[in-house]
């Protein structure tokens, strides 16, 4: 590590202290910035470990300048007004700053299985306008945008768990609203006192905007669905939790694909059983009826089939529904 380089540190669980996860455009894994001195020298390592500390505990910009160094912090807030990272430029007093990284931040609560964005994270990840910039999403809108996603089983895994310690970071390419695709580091930790997930996301063109690697099974599946003229839904079966539809609710659920309807307890009980049930059971299925509600409307009576993709831990199905007043699935 030289001189004029930005360095982001995650600060997603203040109990365990910051953590540098990338140096530029490159990938680091997890290392405490005391842990630096032996790339770049006990002073400058701990000036960069003061300064992050400052930046996350004032959750404002700093400038700090000592002999011929300068160390510029900047925060990177989430939707609560917390700093989940921040970003240090470390160069010479004299020499030109480069522009800082593009980095935004989220929140997935597990209770209320909704995701809410920190300022910037839309324009960033989808190239949306501001007019249709929301902080509360569902975890389709935001799965449902992902082109490739390697680690999506451990991800799963570590989000369901909510264990102590939990973490995961690895690399995701998001198509935006321009159809674009776009390269991200997507650095998580679990957060059990909380009930949630929080994640930096960080802008890496460098590596390969616009050329992303399919996964070709999600693929194959999301075009199989699409022909489909039911809601179809990727389900974890872990939680239950519909994490992207890849054929979208007809009506009277459509609603389904942009807001998480209240489930009658009973039948979201139901439903966790019925994951269970199939987790272990490769291609299984199970029929089931649920009653949904959306927010102001009246209870919605669904059928619904629910089918094994992938088993263990984070194993993943495919949940077809439609609504029951329409009698039989069309692709029955």
């Amino acid at each position: 590590m030289s001189l004029g380089t930005w360095l982001l540190f995650e600060t997603l669980t203040p109990d365990l202290g910051p953590t540098l996860v990338a140096e530029d455009s490159r990938s680091r894994q997890w290392t405490e910035p005391a842990g630096l001195h032996r790339r770049i020298g006990a002073r400058h390592a701990r000036l960069v470990a003061d300064t992050v500390r400052h930046c996350a505990a004032g959750m404002d910009s700093l400038r700090v300048v000592e002999g011929d160094t300068v160390v510029l912090a900047e925060p990177v807030r989430c939707a609560f007004d917390r700093v989940h990272g921040v970003q240090i430029w470390l160069g010479l007093l004299d020499a030109p700053v480069r522009p800082k990284r593009r980095v935004a931040a989220w929140d997935f609560d597990a209770i209320a299985e909704l995701a809410h964005h920190g300022p910037g994270l839309e324009e960033l990840v989808f190239a949306r306008e501001p007019a249709q910039v929301r902080v509360v999403r569902t975890p389709p809108d935001a799965f449902g945008r992902m082109v490739r996603f390697d680690g999506r089983v451990d991800y799963f895994d570590m989000a369901t768990r909510l264990e102590p310690g939990g973490h995961w970071q690895g690399e995701v390419d998001m198509r935006g609203d321009d159809d674009r695709v776009r390269r991200f580091q997507m650095v998580t930790r679990a957060r059990p006192d909380e009930r949630r997930v929080s994640a930096l996301m960080h802008a890496i063109p460098e590596l390969g905007d616009d050329a992303a690697a399919v996964d070709p099974d999600v693929t194959m599946l999301r075009a199989v669905s699409q022909r489909s003229t039911d809601g179809v839904g990727f389900i974890l079966l872990s939680s239950a939790v519909i994490y992207e539809w890849a054929g979208e609710p007809p009506p009277p659920l459509d609603r389904w694909a942009v807001e998480r309807p209240t489930i009658d307890p009973a039948d979201a009980a139901a439903l966790r059983a019925a994951c269970a049930e199939v987790a272990s059971r490769p291609g299984a299925t199970r029929r089931l009826e649920l009653r949904v509600r959306f927010a102001e409307g009246e209870w919605i009576r669904v059928d619904a089939e629910l089918m094994t993709i992938t088993t263990g831990a984070a194993g993943h199905g495919l949940l077809r529904v439609w609504s029951a007043v329409d009698g039989e699935s069309a692709d029955a």
